[in-house]
């Protein structure tokens, strides 16, 4: 969603529009705890909400003084509406924002009280940032939204805070009722339980070549330096040929540093790089890739099915 007219202009890049990403309810007004908040005397304190309902966004009226204006015409109080794509409305006949995008909503959190918003890339949250992946934030195997902070793993609900680097952050999750289920998302696209990676690797170990391969074909991925994290796993995960599926490719975070010439910090990011680079691929899971063992450390790759050979 964008804001139009001669207020709608970006203070931190001047002549850029300002974009709002929503979540899948978005209060706005002028009271701070408002989602999208607007400092103008003509916009009540809680004036209206977007609300993605099943298939569509919705934007109701909520009593205020100077009124709610779709498209021109003024909605009655408590009033609901559907937005259809490309739908201005205005907030107290002075604020007005265009719906560009009718796309559902993805995970996201708002800061406690700096209102800053961060959204899911390709089903991955990440807090604070990306240069600095604490916590992150994904569906698991299961459907459900877990967090995951250093070795722990926690299953979060809509609108809980989490804090990351000290800070708190109010997570919005998009429910299974308002977008396409993770089951049905999973039936048109290839499972990370799906795939296998295959691995060609110069005799000096200075170039890596990963390919994804699955039924509808394999898929390079572009070469990055934390491919070396990858291939470190994969090649735990044939060392363990003859273990246990529980127990197989499992390495220890301190040791797993050491192979690599890294820090804890620095292996986060990695972790973080490699999960959303497969997510671009269209993976369904694919923050698995890479997992961790709760409250042991540990972490190994999220597939089995792996291949390495010489270039």
């Amino acid at each position: 969603m964008k804001q139009t007219g001669p207020d709608g202009e970006d203070p931190r890049n001047p002549g850029a529009e300002r974009r709002f990403a929503l979540g899948s309810r978005c209060l706005l007004g002028r009271h701070p705890a408002c989602d999208l908040r607007i400092d103008n005397p003509r916009v009540s304190g809680e004036h209206a909400s977007l609300h993605w309902i099943g298939d569509r966004w919705e934007l109701r009226d909520l009593g205020s003084r100077n009124g709610t204006f779709v498209d021109g015409r003024r909605l009655g109080a408590g009033e609901r509406t559907v937005l259809a794509p490309g739908a201005t409305f205005t907030l107290g006949g002075e604020h007005a924002f265009l719906l560009e995008d009718p796309s559902p909503p993805v995970a996201s959190a708002r800061h406690v009280t700096r209102g800053e918003l961060r959204t899911a890339t390709e089903g991955l949250l990440v807090l604070p940032d990306d240069d600095h992946p604490e916590v992150s934030i994904f569906e698991n195997a299961s459907g459900q939204w877990v967090a995951e902070e250093g070795d722990e793993t926690r299953v979060v609900a809509d609108r809980s805070v989490v804090v990351a680097d000290g800070e708190g952050w109010i997570i919005d999750l998009p429910s299974a009722s308002g977008s396409t289920s993770t089951w049905e998302a999973g039936a048109l696209l290839p499972t990370l339980e799906s795939v296998s990676l295959h691995f060609a690797v110069s005799r000096d170990e200075e170039h890596i070549e990963i390919t994804v391969a699955h039924a509808a074909g394999a898929i390079p991925l572009a070469v990055r330096t934390h491919h070396y994290l990858l291939l470190t796993l994969a090649r735990a995960v044939l060392a363990d040929e003859t273990a246990s599926p529980a127990e197989r490719g499992w390495v220890d975070r301190e040791l797993l540093c050491r192979m690599l010439g890294a820090d804890s910090r620095r292996l986060n990011v990695d972790v973080f790089r490699v999960r959303r680079q497969v997510a671009a691929l269209g993976i369904h899971g694919a923050a698995g890739i890479i997992a961790r063992r709760p409250g042991t450390g540990q972490l190994r790759l999220g597939t089995a099915r792996v291949e390495v050979t010489k270039l």
